[in-house]
């Protein structure tokens, strides 16, 4: 993903499969290893290696979805009471650090979703219970579900679970093609309560001169978006600044603030990825 490995960008994604593939067989094998670790360091329940991995780097799993639900407490001005919706919420970093924040018996409830069964799977075993739900979307990903469903109805999948106060997408835009970015936002829009807010963090560009010199290199693509691979469009997508702010007002929202990532040239950011946090338009 990062420009300092442009070789990566140019493989065919069969290729970057079995690369996947590679690190989960190595990461397998450490598994026992990381288990003793976890004990030692009262970690439970923390989901595998291999699951962490999958949402990004091992050594801010737990400081990065920490960072958000900061984020959360001050933009999004989430409270104990609240019922939250975690888009692609992975192996449940958010909902791990959540769990004594969120107060059931107040009706604080947690709904967390995402398209990798395996994630949602571990969740539903090791962090289901009152107040927290996890649903696997069977949503077609060329790059994490390419079983999935094609015509996916994203509005129907959530319909059940509106209202709610606070909608979160921590690192889903980032793999999102503009179509599926579009489908989420109307889908969020029609199950965030009236005083609701949504924040989300996204990858844009409001020029040539963002994407130069930047942490990730977006060399691919053309119009409202571009990619960091080749043939793997999903794996790290960045959307033109004004298609998306467009696209929230065409879903329905108003755009309550923007924060700058540090990703960008000059590495100065609130956090790694734009933030923006949205509320509904009337």
């Amino acid at each position: 993903m990062h420009s300092k490995r442009p070789f990566l960008a140019h493989l065919p994604d069969r290729w970057l499969r079995w690369l996947v593939q590679g690190r989960n067989a190595l990461l397998s094998v450490l598994e026992p290893f990381d288990r003793l670790w976890l004990a030692i360091n009262g970690k439970h329940p923390w989901p595998p290696l291999a699951l962490r991995r999958y949402v990004g780097p091992l050594s801010v799993f737990e400081s990065s979805a920490a960072e958000y639900v900061t984020l959360l407490k001050l933009l999004a001005r989430l409270e104990r009471h609240h019922r939250v919706l975690d888009l692609g919420c992975g192996c449940g970093a958010l909902a791990l650090q959540l769990r004594g924040y969120l107060q059931p018996e107040r009706g604080g409830e947690y709904i967390g979703v995402d398209i990798h069964q395996p994630s949602i799977r571990w969740c539903q075993r090791a962090l289901a219970g009152p107040g927290f739900t996890f649903v696997w979307f069977n949503a077609y990903s060329a790059a994490f579900n390419p079983s999935g469903e094609r015509a996916f109805d994203y509005q129907a999948a959530l319909a059940p679970f509106q209202p709610v106060n606070v909608a979160v997408a921590k690192s889903l835009f980032t793999h999102l093609r503009p179509e599926t970015c579009l489908a989420y936002l109307r889908a969020v829009r029609r199950v965030l309560a009236p005083q609701g807010a949504f924040l989300f963090s996204a990858f844009t560009y409001a020029s040539e001169s963002d994407l130069a010199g930047a942490e990730i290199a977006f060399r691919f693509g053309e119009g409202c978006f571009r990619h960091a691979y080749a043939q793997r469009v999903e794996s790290a997508v960045a959307f033109d600044e004004r298609w998306l702010k467009d696209a929230l007002g065409e879903a329905g929202f108003a755009l309550d603030a923007f924060y700058p990532g540090a990703w960008r040239t000059s590495g100065v950011g609130l956090s790694f990825q734009d933030i923006f946090v949205a509320r509904p338009n009337g």
